[in-house]
Formats: C-alpha cells, structure tokens, sequence
C-alpha cells in the first residue's frame, strides 16, 4: 500500500494542503516587506510580495509607519540642499541601530531566557522556524551559490557585519562632511545626532514615543495565523477569547477589554466578522 504523503493526511485531517502553517520566516519576511511598501519604500530584494496577508495585518503596517516610524521617514533627503539637522539625526539612528545589535539584543536574549533552551526544545522549535528557506534566501542576498554549505547561522552574522560595515562608513563619511562646515553647522548636526541616538529606540531599546500601542500591534502580528484559526472557529471566537489568549504571554501589556477592543477597531480587527476569513498559503 502506497504511503500517503503529509500533504494527503493533512487533507484527510480536513486542513487543505495550500493552508499549511507558515514557517516564522515566512511571517517575518512577509510582515517586514509589507512594512516596507507601506512606509513607501522599496521591497524587499529576492522577496516575493505576498498578497495573502490578512488586512488587518496590513492595516497594523499603516499604523506602525504613523508612530514609530514616523519620526524616522521623515528624516529622508528633500532635493539637493543638506538638512544638516536631519543628516545628524540620520547618523545618530544608525548609530543607536548598532547598539542595539551589539549590546541591547544579548541583553534581551539572556532576559528572556532564550540562552537557556534545551536540545530537546529546540528539536519542537526548529521545525517551525523556516530556516533552510532562510539560508537559501540569505545566499541570494550575498550572492553565494545555492549549494554553499555555510550555515544559516553563519550567514546571519555576515550580513550583520556588512550592514555594520556599511553602517559605519556612512558616519565616517558623514563626519567627513560636516569637518569642513563652519561652526553653527556642526553644532546643527551634532544636535540632530544627538536626537536621532533615542529617535527611534530608547535606552532600554524600545520603540519610542510610541505609548506601548506598537508591541500590541507587533504582538498580535506575530500571532496572525493563529488569530485566524480562531477566527474560523465554530463556536465563534470574540475579543475576550483573543485577549486571554494573548494575555498568557508575559509580554503582552494589557490594559483592559476596553483598550483591546478599541486596539483592534483602529486596525479592523473582528473576531466575527461576516463571510470567509483569511486563509494562508505558503509561498
């Protein structure tokens, strides 16, 4: 007798095979190109855009780049004339980008613990993260052959040091500028610096000024795929049922039904919402 593939027990099971559960990757990449084209950037390079993101999803996007990055978007270059005041913010966000790498991410990860995950974890772990397809994305990117056998591991620290690297020749240059302005000019700058250090993350390397509303948002991202499971729920699921879902991990910052209610209005979230919900397809 013929095995049955996974694909054939899921449909068995009633899951249709184009409704697998995506990989962490998938969410991340998914979410950060959809953040991109957004705040009106380019995409993601080797990416493709997905057009099977839940709209409220998209529409936490939207509110993410008018609060937390706001600030950061207008700091683009307008025409030749230098703003020497948003140049200086400009390097001193980068400056606090690297940071952030170096000492705030250790910090969080012995914090919460993630230091500390057993071998027998990990194996429960694993699967679910996505990271062959992350390797594969990651040699695009630096442009290594397909076959490479560096791990993905590896691949993430290289293209954190070039970024780095890059990061660091930008301030080199920067500075190299505004050496041969006069002295009201370097002051401008080196205030704007200044500014830029906590214009995006703060000293405890979160996001700044924006009233705690972006870890709500970015938590209830992270779980968008069990949110419309729940969605598709018969009984059907409300908020209450969302927020005590959520309010199991001590990262979620609650502050009421009302509040959660009111978040999930701005973003267009409903629990019982008329027709079909989103269904997920892997790319």
């Amino acid at each position: 007798m013929k095995k049955k593939s996974k694909n054939q027990n899921r449909e068995i099971a009633g899951i249709p095979s184009s409704n697998l559960e995506p990989t962490a990757f998938d969410l991340v990449m998914n979410f950060k190109n959809e953040l991109y084209v957004a705040s009106g950037l380019e995409p993601l390079p080797f990416w493709k855009r997905s057009e099977k993101m839940p709209q409220w999803t998209k529409n936490i996007c939207v509110k993410l780049r008018n609060t937390i990055l706001k600030s950061v978007l207008k700091l683009k270059p307008q025409g030749n004339k230098i703003n020497w005041r948003n140049y200086g913010r400009s390097i001193g966000c980068l400056e606090r980008y690297k940071t952030f790498i170096l000492k705030d991410i250790p910090r969080i990860w012995e914090k919460e613990g993630l230091d500390r995950i057993t071998e027998e974890q990990w194996r429960k772990i694993e699967p679910r993260l996505g990271l062959e397809k992350a390797r594969q994305y990651y040699l695009k990117v630096l442009n290594r052959p397909e076959d490479d056998p560096t791990s993905s591991e590896d691949l993430v620290i290289e293209m954190l040091e070039r970024q780095l690297e890059h990061h660091e020749k930008l301030k080199q240059t920067a500075f190299f500028h505004v050496a041969g302005q006069d002295a009201k000019t370097t002051s401008i700058f080196l205030k704007g610096f200044s500014e830029g250090y906590g214009i995006f993350l703060n000293e405890e390397g979160d996001f700044s000024g924006d009233g705690r509303l972006a870890d709500v948002y970015l938590e209830l991202a992270s779980c968008q795929y069990e949110i419309e499971k729940m969605r598709r729920t018969l009984p059907a699921k409300s908020r209450n049922d969302l927020r005590a879902d959520l309010k199991k991990s001590p990262d979620f910052q609650d502050r009421g039904q009302k509040w959660f209610n009111h978040v999930c209005d701005e973003i267009q979230l409903s629990m019982k919402s008329v027709g079909r919900t989103h269904k997920f397809a892997v790319p």
